[in-house]
């Protein structure tokens, strides 16, 4: 194998510009949406055991914005009620994402960040073990995840810890 020393093989043609201090971006520019803590809403997805409460906690002491946690949104004209209270951070229940028409609306209403996790870090969030977590969760996972990365907007790595987060959370939001 030969080894090659130095710059001498580079290519150094020069050519004339009209601008040499231009510079040129290539590639989709795309604006940050302009959130408004007093008047978005921010809906925390994810499985039992990623941490959401915590977050929505978290994200509500920074950015002054409440937080609602219902233990279950049966239908669009309960998501449609809790949506009325803007400023709120809405930690959906994992249940919520089987009704199709919830699902389906969360992204209109407001910003969608799923806590994406996978299965043993759940279990081990929950106290189980591998197993137990398995046999427990697995089923759900299966049948809940496709439709949650279908309803976000954004993914939130959900291994990390919820301090860890909050900047993932503003940045896509245009608040840092």
């Amino acid at each position: 194998m030969a080894v090659i020393n130095g710059t001498n093989h580079f290519l150094k043609d020069k050519a004339e510009v009209e601008d040499a201090d231009a510079t040129m971006t290539f590639g989709k520019k795309t604006e940050l949406d302009t959130f408004s803590p007093e008047d978005g809403i921010i809906f925390l997805i994810g499985f039992t055991g990623s941490k959401r409460h915590t977050l929505a906690e978290l994200l509500s002491d920074k950015l002054s914005m409440s937080v609602q946690a219902p233990d279950e949104i049966p239908s669009l004209d309960a998501l449609q009620t809790l949506c009325q209270q803007k400023g709120s951070i809405i930690v959906v229940p994992q249940s919520a994402i089987r009704n199709e028409d919830v699902r389906n609306a969360l992204r209109n209403h407001g910003k969608v960040f799923y806590l994406m996790t996978e299965l043993l870090h759940l279990a081990h969030n929950l106290g189980l073990d591998a197993e137990q977590g398995r046999e427990t969760l697995g089923a759900d996972f299966s049948e809940l995840e496709p439709h949650m990365l279908a309803s976000l907007h954004f993914i939130l790595h959900g291994w990390k810890e919820p301090e860890d987060l909050i900047e993932n959370v503003l940045e896509p939001l245009g608040l840092l």
